[in-house]
């Protein structure tokens, strides 16, 4: 298994300072061979936010949230589950963490110790104190937000000065040792402009590595079909990956090829306990206050557009692929009939498509 300089740079951190969550990884190897997942669990806890962004993928989940709200106490068992099951990282996201409430009490809940511990911020709460506390109570890396150059940032975000901000914190973080991977959702526009190789020029000189997020259409970002990228984009994507430190979600990472990551290397959780394939795939595939963790992943795997037998491209984010065209299509009528996210039983998942095909890769990058 070979490995990028900043993965080796990551594991071994890991190893030192989080000797339990080191011992999971450990059985990675073992685990994909039995197909089981490896997946990043986040952890979508509250929607409050302190910013109201073109793209943001949450606004028709917070009008539709239905049933009881997770507490500490429910993170707390949704934790342990995930850990007796094997799994090594929790992402905290929302909304926004920083403002949340009990934001402490959701970390200790968690058991940093046992995980690689992350959390979506847009950064806007972000300060040179916030840096340090997150680091002493045990989260690893932020996942920060900067959507291209100020400009283009300041007016997706809403928010005057929020570009400038995100970049002042940079230097703090890696004073202070929290590690941040930069999140850039990657729209139509700032593909075709180039403006998103500026942005990667910009980034290098602070060491921190890029996340270039395919736009989805979801949330705010539902009627903006037109940014929606294409398997050319795609390939232009990947060539930035060899150029500078970044990756798309179809950048093999630590040595594994994977295609969608949705259940194999990612999944998310509402709020009220819904468990989605992806954050940008409304579809409930189970709820974790009803049924149990294990239970959700292991179904999950076995529905061939998620399993480790197949290999496919992003499932919400790539308008050319047979999924986007043949069941994210569906999407839009079935929320409008009977809420969103929809229940999984309730689409066409086209599994023809997997009788038709002779191979085990499938649309990967296509």
């Amino acid at each position: 298994m070979s490995y990028t300089q900043r993965e080796e740079q990551v594991r071994e951190s890991i190893e030192v300072r989080k000797p339990v969550a080191w011992a999971k990884i450990q059985q990675t190897d073992q685990r994909v061979k039995e197909g089981k997942s490896i997946a990043l669990l986040q952890l979508q806890y509250r929607y409050v936010c302190n910013e109201v962004c073109k793209h943001c993928a949450i606004e028709r989940f917070k009008v539709n949230l239905e049933g009881r709200k997770l507490t500490p106490a429910d993170v707390k068992d949704i934790a342990d589950q995930a850990h007796e099951y094997g799994l090594f990282s929790i992402c905290i996201s929302g909304g926004e963490p920083l403002i949340f409430h009990d934001l402490e009490q959701v970390i200790d809940a968690i058991g940093p110790e046992r995980f690689i511990l992350s959390m979506d911020t847009n950064g806007l709460a972000l300060s040179q104190h916030e840096i340090k506390w997150l680091v002493t109570k045990g989260v690893d890396r932020i996942h920060l937000s900067i959507d291209g150059l100020q400009e283009n940032h300041d007016e997706f975000r809403h928010e005057e000065g929020a570009w400038q901000h995100n970049i002042d914190m940079l230097p703090y973080c890696k004073q202070y040792g929290l590690g941040v991977v930069v999140n850039i959702v990657a729209t139509k526009d700032l593909v075709r402009s180039r403006e998103i190789e500026e942005q990667l020029e910009f980034i290098q000189k602070f060491g921190f590595h890029a996340s270039l997020i395919y736009a989805k259409p979801v949330g705010n970002f539902e009627e903006a079909g037109d940014q929606v990228l294409n398997k050319k984009d795609f390939a232009y994507l990947e060539t930035l990956t060899k150029k500078y430190n970044c990756s798309t979600h179809l950048t093999p990472a630590y040595g594994r090829d994977v295609g969608c990551l949705c259940f194999k290397r990612h999944f998310s959780i509402l709020p009220n306990g819904k468990v989605l394939p992806c954050p940008w795939l409304p579809i409930s595939m189970g709820n974790v206050l009803e049924e149990k963790l294990e239970t959700i992943i292991t179904g999950s795997l076995m529905n061939p557009w998620f399993s480790w037998k197949h290999k496919h491209t992003c499932h919400s984010g790539n308008q050319d692929s047979y999924f986007y065209k043949n069941v994210v299509s569906q999407l839009d009528e079935l929320h409008d009939l009977f809420g969103y996210p929809v229940d999984w039983k309730l689409l066409n998942w086209h599994f023809e498509y997997f009788r038709k095909s002779s191979t085990k890769i499938t649309e990967k990058g296509s």
